[in-house]
């Protein structure tokens, strides 16, 4: 028979070596728990510092971008008022043509008889940027106040240049809208077709008619059937932009082109592009205005070095400049009219002004919105 004594030692051994064995275990389970937690702190405070590294880079190029916006708007006024310099000291001289060739705007004869040229657009470098500024004189476009009051050439323009079936409710909701949004009475073209104060105040963002001649050719977007409205597929609103980039691109806004005598719209001839021309003897805008075909008027333009005939100089111009910020995605156009009242007072007085102008670039000098020639290279080459 074993003694008491010796199983109870045994009891109590093997009770302190299982107390060892699990304290082992533990510290070291514990130390995988404290290995885990450092990670995870290690985790969050490295998300906090690219978070905070993000942030400020973000705050960084935010400043930079407001720095460069404010360089580029006073930029682009540099080049608006380098043209309007040049309006003052040649924009009286005779006459006004375009250079077949270069498509440079003619600012008369100098004293020796040579032509006296402003480049279509010039581009110069200043503060870290790029500018370009251009001219649009009168004669360049068609006028669209012209065309608003003529219902015959107005249709014309929209079934050959724009895709508009004739006869067909679309093509008067657009004539007739067009219409109403310069006539200054308040009553529709016909029932139910055009627009007046009660359409446009009925629909979003709501306003009166104009009733008044256009000032500038931005306001197409405001008319019945030309304005986007909510609910539009990118079909329509894809149409509507293309209708309204077409007239933009023949007609323009020229008050000297408007209520004079038809005689002095032959500044057109002088000027414009073959393919505005085109259009005025398509559509018949300015009934014996082109007393031939648009090639003839090409060929006497050619025959004479770009000059139809010399006629006094035009006394309003557009003048866009445009200016981007070298490695930055910053740009600022500026759009104004001048117009000449031939008053040392109010010589070359500003008509309008646009700080927000979007330029639409082409190729053709003749057929943009804006300054003429290529965009400029963003990165400055």
């Amino acid at each position: 028979m074993r003694s008491p004594h010796k199983g109870e030692n045994s009891i109590g051994v093997s009770h302190k070596e299982s107390i060892g064995a699990l304290s082992q275990r533990w510290g070291k389970s514990s130390e995988g728990v404290a290995l885990m937690m450092v990670l995870w702190v290690l985790l969050l405070l490295s998300f906090i510092a690219l978070e905070f590294a993000h942030s400020i880079r973000t705050e960084v190029e935010v400043s930079k971008n407001f720095g460069d916006e404010i360089q580029a708007y006073y930029l682009a006024r540099a080049g608006l008022e380098l043209g309007r310099y040049e309006l003052a000291i040649c924009g009286d001289l005779s006459p006004h043509y375009r250079d077949l060739d270069t498509g440079e705007l003619i600012f008369g004869k100098s004293e020796d008889g040579g032509a006296k040229a402003a480049p279509t657009f010039r581009n110069f470098e200043l503060a870290g940027g790029r500018c370009k500024y251009g001219f649009r004189a009168a004669g360049d476009k068609l006028g669209l106040n012209d065309l608003a009051k003529n219902e015959n050439a107005l249709k014309k323009f929209l079934e050959k240049y724009c895709g508009i079936e004739p006869l067909t409710e679309e093509m008067s909701m657009i004539a007739f809208s067009i219409m109403d949004w310069v006539d200054k009475d308040h009553t529709y073209q016909l029932p139910g077709i055009g627009a007046e104060d009660d359409w446009y105040e009925s629909h979003d963002q709501g306003y009166r008619c104009k009733d008044a001649p256009f000032d500038n050719e931005d306001e197409l977007s405001l008319i019945r059937q030309l304005r986007i409205e909510k609910g539009d597929s990118e079909e329509e609103i894809a149409k509507k932009k293309k209708i309204v980039a077409t007239f933009k691109r023949y007609f323009g806004v020229y008050p000297e082109l408007e209520n004079i005598p038809s005689t002095r719209r032959a500044l057109i001839l002088n000027t414009a592009s073959p393919e505005v021309i085109q259009v005025a003897y398509d559509i018949d805008l300015y009934p014996g205005l082109i007393p031939e075909s648009p090639e003839g008027v090409q060929k006497t333009k050619e025959q004479n070095g770009g000059l139809y005939r010399d006629e006094p100089p035009p006394t309003f111009y557009y003048i866009i400049s445009t200016a981007i910020m070298k490695a930055s995605p910053v740009q600022r156009a500026i759009k104004a009219s001048f117009i000449n009242r031939r008053d040392p007072d109010k010589y070359w007085m500003p008509m309008y002004w646009n700080d927000n102008f979007i330029p639409e670039y082409s190729q053709d000098p003749n057929q943009t919105d804006g300054a003429g020639g290529a965009d400029l290279d963003v990165a400055g080459n």
